[in-house]
């Protein structure tokens, strides 16, 4: 079964773990995901950052070609927004309380 629609994943990347910090910031410590089967926003949101798990981030991945915007109010029609190409997985660091929304390009 093909995966459609728009996947994103929440969680900390980073840290300081047991033994000092890391030297590569690892995903860790799973938040949340959500699947959106049509275009609109997270209902999530990114959790408080700078814990000892690092920094949240979101990891994305997209069926089709998608225009994302990230923030408290994230617009993806009208606000800063980025391309993410359809079948590519995307990582990016973001703000604590930034949820995501997304349009078909």
């Amino acid at each position: 079964m093909a995966f459609t629609g728009f996947h994103v994943f929440c969680a900390f990347a980073g840290g300081t773990g047991e033994n000092g910090p890391r030297a590569a910031a690892l995903l860790q410590r799973m938040q949340w995901s959500e699947t959106l089967s049509a275009p609109g926003a997270t209902t999530n949101a990114a959790p408080k950052g700078r814990q000892p798990y690092g920094d949240p981030i979101f990891y994305l991945r997209s069926s089709q070609d998608a225009w994302v915007a990230i923030g408290p109010t994230p617009d993806a029609s009208n606000g800063p927004r980025m391309l993410l190409a359809a079948n590519t997985d995307f990582g990016l660091y973001v703000d604590p309380g930034d949820k995501l929304a997304w349009l078909p390009a």
